[in-house]
């Protein structure tokens, strides 16, 4: 048992401070939850299911918002390889930004920051596609 401790101890200290972890953890986890309640809300919305006076565009914003911040926080609690980190504060950036043009009014800049939101996510999934197919290389 003694040694066990040890043993967790010693870890902790190889990864960094437990609480460091815990709290974007728990962070994470609720944002995650928040995510996916909103998501249920978007398609009840969507089904004419009226669960509260909450303008549309906070309602499908919420759910890209929290997801996209959820997934940004994870990399600093335990950061991935410095590419994977790339790859996925892009993603992460990705949802931030639909979800921040789902609450702007149309216009030209909420069109050019859509059009932006696609570029963002066909650049993440070509980089995914790239990444499976062509395994040993790296982006240098």
């Amino acid at each position: 048992m003694l040694g066990g401790i040890k043993w967790r101890r010693a870890a902790n200290l190889r990864n960094g401070p437990l609480e460091m972890k815990r709290i974007p953890r728990w962070f994470a986890v609720s944002l995650v939850a928040v995510a996916l309640a909103s998501s249920a809300a978007l398609l009840a919305s969507d089904a004419r299911i009226r669960l509260s006076a909450l303008p549309a565009s906070l309602i499908s914003s919420v759910p890209l918002l929290a997801v996209g911040v959820a997934f940004l926080v994870i990399q600093f609690s335990a950061p991935p390889r410095f590419t994977d980190l790339l790859k996925n504060v892009l993603l992460a950036a990705t949802f931030i930004l639909w979800g921040i043009v789902q609450l702007m009014a149309p216009g030209a800049l909420s069109k050019i920051l859509g059009d932006v939101v696609v570029v963002m996510y066909v650049v993440d999934l070509a980089w995914v596609i790239l990444a499976w197919l062509y395994p040993g290389k790296q982006l240098q």
